[in-house]
């Protein structure tokens, strides 16, 4: 795997910018795994509320609550960010099809799906920061 490091990871930053890595992740990491975990033992209803097979509603769930835990952690970080996101890309486009506005102050808007989405994109081109999983593997950090 060393040879594949170089593609997605440039480097493990440390000090203010290790930091702010670590509070992200742990931030969308613990939403994500929260909200995995909110419909899971109802994951017929979730497949209904936003038109999905069961199967592709169990996989939206456990791709959230698995990535949750890897960006948590920083155990393949690019990997974990972009499966966040591409579970935020089905709801985004799902909101902008019920005519949900980008921000809405008194109700719904896909302000929230489109954050996550772009949180997800930016942790993977980012990585995890010094303070993870990823920099004691790939880079040999302790």
């Amino acid at each position: 795997m060393p040879t594949l490091t170089p593609l997605a990871y440039d480097s493990f930053p440390a000090g203010r910018l290790g930091v702010a890595l670590l509070a992200f992740r742990l931030f969308v990491g613990i939403a994500f795994v929260l909200h995995g975990m909110g419909r899971i033992r109802d994951v017929p209803g979730f497949a209904a509320m936003y038109h999905l097979s069961h199967r592709l509603a169990l996989a939206a769930k456990l791709t959230q609550i698995v990535g949750g835990v890897l960006l948590v952690v920083g155990f393949l970080t690019p990997l974990a960010g972009l499966s966040i996101a591409a579970t935020m890309v089905k709801a985004v486009l799902f909101l902008r099809q019920k005519n949900e506005p980008f921000i809405n102050p008194t109700g719904h808007s896909w302000e929230g799906a489109a954050f996550y989405l772009m949180a997800g994109v930016v942790i993977a081109l980012l990585g995890p920061g010094r303070y993870s999983i990823d920099a004691v593997l790939f880079a040999g950090i302790t």
